[in-house]
């Protein structure tokens, strides 16, 4: 009966880590898709790397993506930034608003390109991403 009783036990525990490695597997792959697609719309020319023209011309859409809910402001919800990262950009009113955004924008794009050949290639563009989630 011992024996039953753990085995079931150890079967339980088996299934709860499964379906955590599948619903993290499922989060990490929804977000790696979502990554892909807003680089995609960024590269205009399909190229494969995205140029500061390519980035500014689209940093806009890049934010009306960001703004679920269409009030032309990003709240934490909204950019899935770290709590103290979002608290530095969105100022006293709690949000981020199109100017601030566009000024974390240009810096962001200059720190992203690490070689300085003034593009952004598929790497760079999932390391800032990257870079910006974990601060």
């Amino acid at each position: 009966m011992a024996a039953t009783a753990r085995m079931a036990f150890m079967l339980m525990v088996t299934l709860a880590a499964l379906a955590h490695i599948v619903t993290t597997a499922a989060a990490a792959s929804a977000e790696n898709a979502r990554d892909a697609r807003i680089f995609e719309l960024l590269d205009d020319s399909q190229d494969g790397s995205v140029s500061m023209t390519e980035f500014k011309n689209n940093q806009m859409l890049v934010f009306y993506i960001l703004d679920r809910n269409k009030d032309l402001a990003l709240t934490a919800g909204e950019t899935h930034l770290p709590a103290d990262v979002f608290a530095s950009i969105a100022g006293n009113d709690g949000k981020i608003d199109t100017l601030e955004f566009l000024d974390v924008v240009d810096s962001a794009f200059k720190q992203a390109d690490t070689n300085q050949d003034a593009l952004l290639d598929r790497q760079e563009f999932i390391a800032l991403l990257n870079r910006i989630r974990n601060q």
